[in-house]
């Protein structure tokens, strides 16, 4: 894997993307729902799009004050310039049905926000054809993945994730020291005393959306003001990993989101909507969380034979670990 400072950016043509009013927007303001759709640009840079005559309706330029009604599709001319992304992944494991990736960090698995071509599905897709995420790792987790090349893999490995047969293991380095291995088991839902929507944490199992979850930890190597761990998620819960280590005392190193306050996350968000890189150290620490998808285990989709992929972390991962791994 390649050096995660190194930055590669390739342009492309600009993109069209489209969106249809739903019926929560109708009769809003344009602007209002522009916003709300695509937040990763602000009011401002959206009032930009629209005198550039880039956002239409019905192929006709659309003004900042028009009242959008429901049904209407929206077409954005998306100019090419995307936030920089490590695309040096590597395939592990090379099959007509799936392939294992290992994907670096700072690399999205799937088009999400600032982020449409520079995603390891378009650029996988770019090499093999379509291709099926089964799972998905955060952008800044490195690490394994298994991904479907045709239907029936995907749907053979969707079920193995869905029994929870599939295996996998991660590698940490979080703040403070991990006295000894524990298990959490703390239910998960949407921190409701956030006000960052995708914020999860601990809640009661009684709370709307509580979902139980499992995560066990074990130390490997602790340091002057860091452990090393290995992780074991029992379930799979969004950001599930990040929320137990944090709510334990110990959040992931680089985390932006968990073990830091609303106002320093927003912060991040104002940086990188306003051009800055998402590589952004806060605290002059590590550019991303600290979380690497070590080791896969499954059942061939095909011929069920047992299949155990490992993968080492980088060398920039390794150089904030407590003691070489």
């Amino acid at each position: 894997m390649s050096d995660e400072n190194s930055i590669e950016v390739r342009p492309e043509p600009a993109l069209e993307l489209t969106s249809r009013i739903p019926g929560w927007a109708n009769g809003k303001d344009l602007l209002v729902y522009l916003v709300s759709r695509f937040p990763y640009l602000t009011a401002e840079s959206w009032r930009a799009e629209l005198a550039a005559g880039r956002v239409s309706i019905a192929g006709k330029r659309v003004a900042t004050t028009l009242l959008v009604r429901r049904g209407q599709v929206l077409c954005w001319l998306r100019q090419a310039s995307e936030p920089e992304v490590d695309r040096d992944y590597r395939v592990v494991l090379h099959h007509d049905e799936f392939i294992v990736v290992d994907k670096p960090a700072h690399l999205p698995c799937h088009a999400d926000g600032a982020f449409v071509r520079n995603t390891l599905v378009h650029l996988l897709g770019q090499k093999l054809g379509k291709v099926h995420l089964v799972h998905r790792l955060d952008r800044e987790t490195s690490g394994l993945l298994v991904v479907a090349r045709t239907e029936r893999a995907r749907s053979a490995l969707e079920k193995q994730f869905r029994s929870g047969t599939i295996q996998k293991s991660y590698l940490a380095v979080v703040h403070g020291l991990v006295d000894a291995d524990f298990i959490a088991d703390g239910f998960l839902g949407h921190d409701l005393k956030s006000a960052i929507a995708v914020r999860r944490s601990v809640v009661a199992a009684t709370a709307p959306g509580a979902k139980a979850a499992l995560t066990e930890v074990v130390v490997i190597q602790r340091g002057s003001d860091r452990t090393l761990v290995r992780i074991t998620p029992r379930t799979g819960r969004t950001h599930q990993i990040r929320v137990h280590l944090a709510a334990h005392g110990h959040p992931i190193l680089g985390d932006k989101l968990y073990g830091r306050s609303d106002d320093q996350y927003l912060d991040f968000v104002r940086h990188v909507k306003a051009g800055g890189t998402a590589r952004f150290a806060p605290d002059g620490g590590p550019n991303r969380q600290l979380l690497h998808a070590s080791r896969l285990v499954f059942n061939h989709p095909i011929d069920k034979v047992t299949v155990d992929c490992e993968s080492a972390v980088s060398i920039y991962m390794q150089s904030y670990c407590p003691a070489p791994l």
